[in-house]
């Protein structure tokens, strides 16, 4: 006889050229956030060439009950998370995905975002969301810095880096216009986010072969939270509070991009590249995840 379906897993993902730094501050925060609530916690352990590679790493885990799930370094973060949720999908109804830099903030997080996952007609939580049509983190465009250094930049760059950058630009609004809508572009972000085994088996995803491709599953046209909305469920960002905010609530939320994202429960990266940017960082990106006229709320 078959074990019976469980309701909840936890699934985050290791990788190993990022180092063991990242993995010790998710397991801190996840040591003393239990989530205050019932649950199996998966390890994917991604691209490690051995499994004795991860020795360290299993040394850590020793006070937790846990799974280890091994997947080679190909793809990105949704490919090792599809991996998961076709062999695991017949032992667990939900599973929260948490990517390699993701920060615990709340004893209760796990709690929160089950709440809102099993009502009625919702496919899909997340601990932040945007509106941003494309990822500013680009490297063909500048990006206001951490801090405001005063440096001169010599005349020649001034008037030839412009002219160099033309047909990255054109080629990059040309992807943009294929791939994404325009703004707002309703998104839920994959760092922290739940969904049913179910459904989630279900969305067509394409190989995820460069950094552009996870863009456009995460937020493109006929990406994660399009093709959820497109089955007629509903998709709400869970803050600190509790609180399931609709798709036009997300920039008032307090949960990313903009305030001091108080109400947030899963940091990653680019919630610490926020809260630690310099005012003229925190405004450029508050206006690309919410609109320019949001901006001015940002702290000067």
């Amino acid at each position: 006889m078959s074990e019976p379906m469980k309701e909840l897993c936890v699934v985050h993902l290791v990788r190993a050229q990022n180092g063991i730094e990242p993995f010790r501050r998710f397991l801190e925060s996840y040591r003393v956030n239990s989530g205050a609530i019932e649950h199996d916690l998966l390890v994917v352990f991604k691209g490690f060439a051995r499994q004795q590679d991860t020795e360290e790493y299993l040394g850590m885990l020793t006070p937790f009950c846990h799974i280890s799930f091994y997947v080679p370094d190909k793809g990105f973060d949704i490919t090792a998370y599809f991996a998961v949720v076709m062999h695991y999908s017949e032992h667990y109804r939900y599973f929260c995905f948490l990517n390699s830099y993701s920060v615990i903030l709340d004893h209760e997080w796990l709690k929160k975002l089950h709440k809102n996952i099993t009502r009625q007609d919702v496919g899909l939580v997340g601990a932040s969301g945007s509106w941003g049509s494309r990822l500013p983190l680009n490297k063909y465009f500048s990006l206001p810095p951490l801090a405001s250094p005063k440096k001169r930049r010599p005349l020649y760059k001034k008037l030839l880096l412009p002219w160099l950058m033309f047909p990255f630009r054109v080629a990059h609004n040309i992807h943009h216009r294929i791939y994404f809508v325009s703004f707002p572009n309703y998104h839920i972000r994959t760092n922290a986010f739940m969904i049913s085994g179910k459904l989630m088996k279900t969305l067509n995803c394409q190989p995820i072969k460069t950094k552009r491709d996870a863009y456009r599953f995460e937020s493109g046209r006929k990406g994660l939270t399009k093709q959820v909305l497109d089955m007629g469920k509903e998709i709400f960002v869970v803050g600190k509070d509790g609180s399931g905010y609709e798709m036009k609530e997300w920039s008032e939320s307090k949960t990313f991009w903009k305030y001091e994202q108080e109400n947030l429960l899963v940091a990653d990266n680019q919630t610490c590249d926020y809260q630690d940017g310099s005012p003229e960082r925190r405004r450029y990106l508050t206006a690309f995840a919410w609109g320019d006229d949001t901006a001015e709320n940002v702290k000067k």
